[in-house]
């Protein structure tokens, strides 16, 4: 049996650009959150910006993943918050 000292091991370019891909997404969902608070501040409004973010996620999601795709992921959404709700 041969000693495995002279293995290899390649790094793992899927889990890298998974980890690229989660970190370059979380980036943007904070960046747009920052933007959307200022918007909240800016017009003393916040009711206004979440009806029109809601609405533009809510129909760009619809057409890009489907009805129930979408659904799904805003389900998640309100749970996640009802659960972060529960911690505090």
């Amino acid at each position: 049996m041969k000693s495995k000292v002279n293995v290899i091991n390649f790094p793992d370019r899927i889990k890298q650009r998974r980890d690229e891909k989660a970190k370059i997404y979380s980036s943007i969902r904070d960046e747009i959150e920052s933007v959307l608070n200022k918007y909240s501040r800016y017009y003393n409004d916040e009711w206004a910006v979440v009806l029109a973010a809601g609405r533009y996620s809510s129909m760009k999601l619809q057409q890009i993943e489907g009805t129930d795709s979408s659904i799904d992921f805003f389900k998640k959404c309100i749970e996640t918050q009802e659960n972060k709700n529960l911690n505090l």
